[in-house]
C-alpha cells in the first residue's frame, strides 16, 4: 500500500466522518424577588409555607446546547427542588422559534431545599407553599433568553468524560430505619459516592464548561433556613467558575434519595456549606484536568411516556396524620412518567422524574450498559416529581422516603430498570 492511501485509511480510522458537534453554553439568574413576592421555600413541610424572609446566595440555572448533523437538544440545570412540566413546557413555549423540540430539552434540579414553591397542585401547596405563577413566569423567561444565548454561541466543540470514587462526601441516610432486621439479614448501608464529570472545549483545548454529577442531598441547611439559597451545589459551581472565569459549571444531581452529605466542617449551617461545597469543587477541578477531550461526537435524545404503576400508599400512611391528603394527592400525581435521555458519544444521561435511591440509579445504569453503550449516567429530579424511587428491598423497611415520599409501591424501581433498558436501544 502506498503512503498516499496509508493517509487516507488513517484519516478514516481517526476523524470522524459527516460529524460535527457543535456546543452553545450559558447561565442565568433565576432568584425571585423576595420582596415583590410571597416566596415559600420548598423542600421541608416543616416550614408549613413560611415564606422565605431574605435572600442568602443567588440562584442560577445553566444550559448546555448540543448540535450535530441531525439533532438539537439542550441539558438545563437549575438551583430547584424539583422540575415541574410547567416549567418545561413554558421554556419550550419561549424557545420554539429556536427549533429545538420539547422533547429534546432535558431539564434537571439540584435538589436545593431552599429554593421557590412552584407547585400548583394543592397536594403540594400544603406541604411548599403557595403557587405563584408571576415566580414561575419569571425563571422560565430568564432560562429561555440563556438557551437562546447558548444556541447563539454555539461553536465546534471537545468533549471528554471522567469519573472517580469519591469517599468522606456522603452516607446512607436510610440506615437508621429497621436497622436491627437489616442488621440481621446482613445487610450493608449502599453507598456508591460516583463522581462523574464531563468537560467541554473549543477545538484549541480551552475549557468553555463543566458538567458534575455526584448524588447527595442539599440538606445541610435545616427547615430552619428561611433564606433563599443554592446551598453546596451553589458553592460548588461557584467555586468551579471561579477557578476558570471563562467556564461555565454546571451541577446535576444523581441517586440521591439514600445518600445525605457527610463530613461538612463549620460554626454554622452555611460555613459547613461553604467548606462541603468548596471541597468538593477541588475534587471536581482535579478530575477534570485530567480528562481527554476530543471532538465529533454525535448526540441524540428521547423522550417517553410509559404508564406508572398504580398509586399505592403505605400502610402507615394510610393510617397515619396525612391519610386526609390521600384524595388530593390522587389528584396531583402523575400517572405517566416522563422519562427523558440524551446521548453523547457512547454516554447516556437519563433523566428520572424523582428521588431514585442509590440501587435503582445503579441498576438503571446497569440496564444501558448491557444495550452496549459504553457509559450511564442517571440525573434524578428530572422532567418531574414521582417521589422517591424505592426498590422492593428498601420498600420493606419502610421510614421517611416510603411512608411519605413514595406512592407508586414498592416495584417503582424495576419499573424505571425495565422502562429505560427497553427505550435505550432508541437513542442509537
Amino acid at each position: 500500500m502506498n503512503a498516499r492511501w496509508t493517509l487516507i485509511l488513517l484519516a478514516l480510522v481517526f476523524c470522524p466522518i459527516g460529524v460535527a458537534l457543535d456546543i452553545g453554553v450559558a447561565a442565568c439568574d433565576i432568584t425571585p424577588d423576595v420582596n415583590a413576592h410571597v416566596v415559600p421555600l420548598a423542600g421541608y413541610g416543616a416550614r408549613e409555607g413560611e415564606p422565605a424572609t431574605g435572600i442568602h446566595d443567588r440562584l442560577h440555572a445553566k444550559v448546555l446546547f448540543f448540535r450535530d448533523d441531525d439533532t438539537q437538544a439542550a441539558l438545563i440545570t437549575a438551583d430547584l427542588r424539583s422540575i415541574t412540566p410547567e416549567f418545561t413546557r413554558q421554556i419550550a413555549e419561549k424557545t420554539r422559534h429556536l427549533g429545538v423540540v420539547s422533547e429534546n430539552l432535558l431539564v434537571c434540579a439540584s435538589h436545593t431545599h431552599a429554593g421557590p414553591a412552584m407547585y400548583p397542585e394543592p397536594f403540594w401547596q400544603f406541604q411548599f407553599g403557595a403557587y405563584d405563577p408571576a415566580i414561575v413566569d419569571a425563571m422560565t423567561t430568564s432560562v429561555a433568553a440563556a438557551l437562546e444565548v447558548a444556541v447563539d454561541n454555539a461553536a465546534p466543540a471537545r468533549v471528554g468524560f471522567g469519573e472517580t470514587m469519591l469517599e468522606g462526601f456522603t452516607r446512607n441516610r436510610r440506615w437508621e430505619y429497621d436497622t436491627a432486621a437489616r442488621e440481621a439479614a446482613g445487610e450493608k448501608p449502599f453507598v456508591h459516592p460516583r463522581l462523574w464529570v464531563m468537560r467541554v472545549d473549543d477545538l484549541e483545548g480551552t475549557p468553555r464548561a463543566i458538567l458534575v454529577n455526584f448524588a447527595t442531598h442539599p440538606t445541610i441547611a435545616g427547615a430552619d433556613n428561611m433564606d433563599v439559597s443554592a446551598e453546596w451545589p451553589g458553592v460548588l459551581q461557584r467555586e468551579l467558575e471561579r477557578m476558570h472565569p471563562v467556564v461555565i459549571a454546571l451541577y446535576t444531581n444523581g441517586a440521591e434519595g439514600d445518600q445525605a452529605p457527610v463530613g461538612a466542617k463549620g460554626e454554622d449551617d452555611f460555613a459547613r456549606i461553604e467548606d462541603f461545597g468548596s471541597r468538593l469543587a477541588g475534587r471536581v477541578q482535579s478530575l477534570a484536568d485530567q480528562i481527554t477531550t476530543v471532538p465529533g461526537l454525535s448526540v441524540s435524545a428521547l423522550q417517553i411516556h410509559p404508564r406508572l404503576p398504580e398509586i399505592k400508599f403505605s400502610d402507615s400512611v394510610q393510617a397515619g396524620e396525612y391519610a386526609h391528603l390521600l384524595d388530593s394527592a390522587l389528584d396531583a400525581l402523575p400517572r405517566t412518567a416522563d422519562l427523558r435521555m440524551l446521548r453523547i458519544g457512547g454516554t447516556v444521561l437519563i433523566g428520572l422524574p424523582g428521588e431514585p435511591l442509590g440501587p435503582v440509579g445503579l441498576a438503571v445504569e446497569s440496564a444501558v450498559l448491557e444495550v452496549g453503550f459504553e457509559d450511564a449516567i442517571v440525573l434524578g429530579l428530572a422532567s418531574d416529581y414521582v417521589g422517591y424511587i424505592v426498590n422492593e428491598e428498601e420498600y420493606a423497611h419502610g421510614g421517611y422516603e416510603v411512608d411519605l415520599r413514595s406512592y407508586y409501591g414498592p416495584g417503582l424501581g424495576d419499573f424505571f430498570v425495565k422502562e429505560v433498558r427497553s427505550a435505550v436501544e432508541g437513542l442509537r
